[in-house]
């Protein structure tokens, strides 16, 4: 195979992996944009290839590479016969109607989700057929005989393979185009800001960049136009330069501590492509990989501030081809091997080209399509309406319905009509028509729903009514109003409410003062009564309730109104019959007063008698405890005598006789010998247990209920917690209760001993039964019940006595009742439930106290029984103290409990 033959296969694969980057820019593009507006962006890709390539063999190739006229234009080699004429004619032809094609498919992007699909049509031709045919004559001229014919070629800009000629070409387009089109609906708002619209399919978007990035290897490679030792170094500078591009917006976010975008990612390989497109052929690895870094770095910057301005660029082409080309084509004068450019220049000649080039590309490419586009769109708009917008172009532009479509049009019209009964079409297999038959499923409900509330609005018998709070007219109302008012709903919609009801009977008809009475009925919510009057002329007590009701577009008034005459009667009956009945509550309250007293007084007889009972016991039990624990220590002396004399004959008698060795065997001697101290230890230890508890019994049951005595209150707590050990301890897997002390000395105080005894056998036996509750409702191994008992000072006159425990808590509804007389928590068989009302009389209204309660449900309970020293002589107290009289929920302060 000759050389000739292989450069002409090689541009052809070449050209082949170009046309692959069309179906790159399809797949880029359609992933990006919103599904709405995918099948546009699809069609468009497609139509601008056909196009680009009919109008670049039509008159676009004569004027890009015909007979140069002064180096500014083509003027030969129209529609050229490239299919039986020269063979390196058909195949330059073929590739650089590829560089046309990608050059008008980079507008499609920007210009995605808002152009009309025949304004791009118009804008596809425009660039094919002029804008990138002249620049490419200018800068490429008299390629194909590897010749240099355009003038600005002839001054010695370079751009390799297209960095200016086709990629910022095809940005300025797509910057004027989008200029003139404006942002998406929503993209930038006021008090949005800047708002991402994301495309439905990255995965797809980020495929169509892998495919740009295989076609990339064509577009630098075959830009040699021969099969040579050059093209290894071109392609691998363009994947450096493109790795390179797609690891900085990467590292960039990793060292900003922020996510990484994937458009970010993808857009970053493509800038690092488009920046080594100019130089790829003169530039060393390393200066390739910096190429591609610092055109994604470009690109990042390019694309915050097109944001700033509110530009939008739904792919960010401008970012990518624009900013990126301007700079890969000036990275020729600044990283290029002068001796590889073989211009003759200086390097700084070299930038000073450079940049012209991309002046002269900016006003041929701006400067003419940016008016050019402003008269077309005076004439004819370029961009769809919002309607169209909304809806998205893939209907309003091909009518390509599909189920999310169909969807989406059925909720649009339930919107405008409010007709629930609308259904939309389900397909079961795929992911939409599974939405759609769970949003018909839904609608079904709510059309059920709603008809059911319409069925109770129009079967009720108050009339209901919708009012706009501005003109305070009637919106709606259920037949109802016909029974109260004698006036029909039809008749009544539109009119004033002041038509049906007036705040006082001799009140005129103010529209203020209704409105200021609508206010503030709905911000309170509670009735009020007002006169209603009927068409007839005659007025009625109504009752008028009003609420709120915020529409999607409105707020009105719901308005309840309800006929009270009968009830206004029967509430003057009931004053009369309870002015009669006044004398008989009277007698009623008297003995429900002495039924409490009877009630208080057995309870405090059963409680002295008790004490008695209690007290006569203990001493019929002392005496012969005592008498038995005075003769045990006899006992052990005499057993310790006998068990020494009983060693000493063993020690004496040995063997002993066969008899009393058989005896000892059958009565365990040395057992005997040895559990006998032991067991009477034992009963010495049960018989101080008994005197204990006895004396604990005479303490807490001491006589003289009436009598003022002075004691030590830390005696008759001890007491009664020895009378409760039973059930401080363990019992089943309830862990034993721990009781914690802390008196601080006090001197003796003047009280009633056994009534203050039953205060604490109260209070320590509720606080029981609130950890044994807790236990039984949460019972957790790391729990410690625990009862606090704290006895101080506040000052020379007063004791108090805490009582706290960390068990089930009191609710605020209990605290409120809890010394009611008659109120009780305890269920049927478990006491009478008075004990906290009786605790109550002793401390308040026997020893001129204070009971004070603090608790909160789940944490425990505190109680304070606050008394003075003296009851003879009480100190004066201040009006906040309580007063025999007072209800007791009055003397009940509440605050968090201390556990």
């Amino acid at each position: 195979m000759t050389k000739d033959l292989i450069d002409i296969l090689w541009v052809i694969v070449c050209a082949s992996l170009v046309f692959l980057m069309q179906a790159g820019f399809l797949c880029l593009e359609a992933g990006s944009t919103r599904s709405k507006h995918n099948i546009n962006v699809v069609i468009k890709n497609i139509a601008d290839l056909g196009l680009s390539v009919l109008c670049f063999w039509g008159f676009g190739y004569g004027l890009m590479f015909g007979s140069s006229y002064d180096g500014w234009i083509g003027t030969s080699h129209w529609a050229p016969d490239v299919g039986q004429g020269q063979v390196w004619m058909g195949v330059f032809f073929l590739f650089q109607a590829m560089f046309c094609s990608t050059a008008v498919t980079i507008v499609s992007g920007a210009v995605a989700e808002r152009m009309r699909f025949s304004s791009y049509v118009l804008i596809a031709i425009l660039i094919s057929g002029i804008v990138y045919p002249v620049f490419g004559h200018w800068a490429w001229g008299g390629l194909e005989r590897n010749a240099t014919t355009g003038w600005l070629g002839h001054l010695g800009f370079i751009d390799f393979a297209g960095s200016t000629v086709v990629h910022s070409i095809g940005g300025w387009v797509a910057l004027a185009s989008v200029l003139i089109l404006g942002p998406r609906i929503g993209r930038f708002s006021c008090k949005r800001g800047n708002r991402q619209l994301f495309g439905y399919d990255l995965p797809l978007a980020s495929l169509g960049t892998l495919l740009l990035w295989l076609g990339w290897f064509g577009f630098n490679g075959g830009s040699v136009l021969a099969l040579d030792d050059t093209v290894p170094g071109i392609i691998a500078n363009t994947l450096l330069a493109a790795a390179a591009g797609l690891v900085t917006p990467i590292l960039l976010g990793l060292l900003q501590g922020q996510r990484i975008a994937v458009t970010a990612v993808m857009n970053g390989s493509l800038a690092g492509l488009v920046a080594i497109t100019a130089n790829c052929h003169a530039v060393t690895a390393f200066d390739a990989i910096l190429i591609g870094s610092l055109g994604s770095g470009l690109m990042l910057a390019t694309e915050r501030l097109l944001q700033r301005w509110h530009i939008d660029d739904v792919v960010g082409a401008i970012p990518v081809h624009l900013s990126a080309g301007i700079w890969g084509t000036l990275a020729v004068a600044l990283f290029g091997d002068l001796t590889l450019l073989n211009t003759g220049l200086t390097r700084l000649e070299q930038l000073q080209i450079q940049c012209l080039g991309i002046v002269i590309a900016a006003l041929w490419a701006f400067g003419l399509t940016y008016p050019l586009l402003t008269a077309l769109n005076r004439w004819y708009p370029l961009r769809v309406g919002r309607r169209q917008e909304h809806i998205g172009l893939n209907v309003a532009e091909h009518g390509a319905t599909s189920d999310l479509v169909d969807l989406i049009a059925v909720m649009r019209r339930q919107e405008r009509s409010g007709d629930l009964s609308l259904r939309s079409p389900a397909e079961p297999f795929t992911p939409v028509g599974q939405i759609a038959a769970r949003y018909n499923r839904v609608m079904a409900a709510l059309e059920e729903a709603v008809a059911h509330t319409e069925a109770i609005v129009q079967s009720a018998i108050e009339a209901i009514l919708t009012v706009s709070p501005h003109s305070l007219t009637v919106q709606t109302a259920n037949p109802s109003v016909r029974k109260l008012f004698g006036i029909a709903e039809a008749q009544l919609c539109g009119q004033p409410l002041t038509l049906l009801l007036s705040i006082e009977e001799t009140a005129p008809d103010c529209q203020e003062t209704m409105a200021r009475f609508l206010a503030a009925a709905s911000a309170d919510g509670n009735p009020y009564e007002v006169v209603g009057r009927r068409r007839s002329g005659s007025s009625f007590p109504v009752e008028v309730t009003v609420a709120t009701m915020q529409t999607r577009h409105e707020t009105l008034y719901t308005v309840i109104l309800r006929d009270i005459t009968l009830r206004k009667q029967a509430e003057e009956a009931i004053q009369e019959a309870a002015e009669k009945d006044r004398k008989t509550r009277q007698l009623e309250q008297a003995l429900q007063d002495l039924q409490t007293a009877q009630i208080q007084l057995v309870q405090s007889e059963k409680m002295s008698s008790l004490g008695q009972l209690v007290s006569g016991l203990a001493h019929e039990i002392n005496n012969p405890v005592n008498y038995i624990y005075g003769n045990l220590i006899h006992a052990e002396h005499y057993v310790d005598d006998l068990l020494t004399l009983l060693q000493s004959y063993q020690h004496s008698i040995d063997p002993a006789p066969p008899a009393v060795q058989h005896l000892e065997q059958k009565i365990e001697l040395e057992y005997l010998l040895e559990d006998l101290p032991k067991l009477l230890k034992s009963v010495r230890g049960g018989t101080e247990r008994i005197r204990d508890i006895v004396q604990s019994l005479r303490t807490f049951s001491r006589q003289g209920g009436t009598e003022l005595k002075l004691v030590d209150i830390r005696d008759s707590i001890e007491s009664t917690l020895t009378i409760l050990g039973s059930r401080l301890k363990a019992h089943g897997e309830r862990p034993a209760i721990l009781v914690r002390r802390h008196y601080e000395p006090l001197p003796a105080i003047e009280c009633y001993v056994s009534q203050l005894n039953q205060v604490f056998m109260n209070l320590l036996s509720n606080a029981i039964d609130a950890l044994e509750e807790k236990w039984q409702a949460q019972p957790s191994p790391r729990w410690i019940p625990t009862i606090a008992i704290a006895t101080a000072l506040p000052d020379a006159n007063r004791v108090e006595i805490t009582i706290s425990d960390n068990g089930i808590g009191i609710s605020e509804e209990t605290q409120q009742r809890i010394l009611d007389p008659f109120f009780t928590t305890k269920p049927v068989g478990k006491g009478t439930g008075l004990g906290m009302s009786i605790t109550y009389q002793i401390v308040v209204n026997q020893h001129h106290g204070r009971l004070r309660c603090r608790s909160k449900p789940g944490r425990g309970s505190q109680f304070v029984v606050e008394i003075p020293l003296w009851q003879k002589n009480p100190p004066s107290r201040d009006l906040s103290a309580p007063q025999n009289g007072h209800h007791p929920s009055h003397q009940l302060s509440h605050g968090e409990s201390l556990n």
